[in-house]
């Protein structure tokens, strides 16, 4: 992406995509991000004042809306649509009343949002003479684990809703690249080991794949995981079983 171009990304204040935001204003590019926390969003303002900031919650309509109304109001095309928001919450489906509103949230946020903002800025895409829909994916959308049901599910729908997209703009100018992360260093991986990627060094193994177009990018230790359960699938289940 040597060119300067306009970069809509969610959840760019905090872990992997602040680094990305840092990243593509480093490079010159134009971005508008979106995230919860109006205090994370205004640091990044501090430090890229050129950067468009929304403060949205994507699990509302209404929320997707403002965020929605604000690219559009940029009258410009979109040359890359970054879903990188999501929440992981953790369930005891057997043993604890869980609230419904806690699982709606989860799957609004992970699954529904990068859905209903894709189909809505499609248009924008396809105005830029090459452009890329970038999903944040999981390993854990092939391999579960047994706390994170939920998001294990949403990020498997996720990956689905990007292989299929793939399908269906093959003959536009439009691309899709899903990103699977290792565990990385952020407020959700929080005391969940000390092999997890930093997000800096994430974000840079990102913009490097999207630098050469890859359809797929997976990060740290992904592809031995992803070998495994090709060869050993059960053994691969239950390593990430009480991950």
């Amino acid at each position: 992406m040597q060119d300067k171009k306009t970069i809509v990304l969610t959840g760019g204040a905090i872990g992997l995509g602040r680094e990305l935001t840092r990243l593509f204003c480093g490079q010159g590019h134009r971005l508008i991000i979106c995230g919860r926390t109006k205090s994370a969003l205004d640091e990044v303002r501090e430090c890229h004042p050129d950067v468009v900031t929304v403060c949205a919650d994507l699990a509302s309509p209404e929320g997707r809306r403002r965020f929605l109304n604000e690219v559009h109001e940029l009258e410009q095309p979109v040359d890359l649509l970054v879903h990188n928001a999501a929440l992981q919450f953790a369930y005891e489906f057997a043993n604890a009343c869980t609230p419904v509103e806690r699982i709606e949230t989860e799957l609004l946020v992970n699954l529904m949002a990068p859905i209903e903002l894709t189909v809505e800025l499609l248009p924008l895409l396809r105005q830029a003479a090459e452009a890329r829909v970038v999903v944040i994916s999981s390993a854990l959308a092939r391999v579960p684990k047994k706390s994170a049901p939920v998001y294990c599910a949403s990020k498997a729908g996720l990956s689905n809703f990007a292989r299929a997209l793939r399908y269906q703009l093959e003959d536009t100018t439009v691309g899709v690249t899903e990103v699977v992360p290792d565990l990385i260093v952020t407020r959700m991986a929080a005391g969940r080991g000390d092999k997890a990627l930093s997000a800096f060094e994430a974000a840079q193994k990102i913009a490097a794949g999207l630098e050469k177009h890859q359809d797929e990018i997976r990060l740290g230790r992904v592809p031995l995981l992803f070998a495994l359960h090709r060869v050993v699938p059960g053994l691969a289940y239950r390593i990430l079983k009480a991950a």
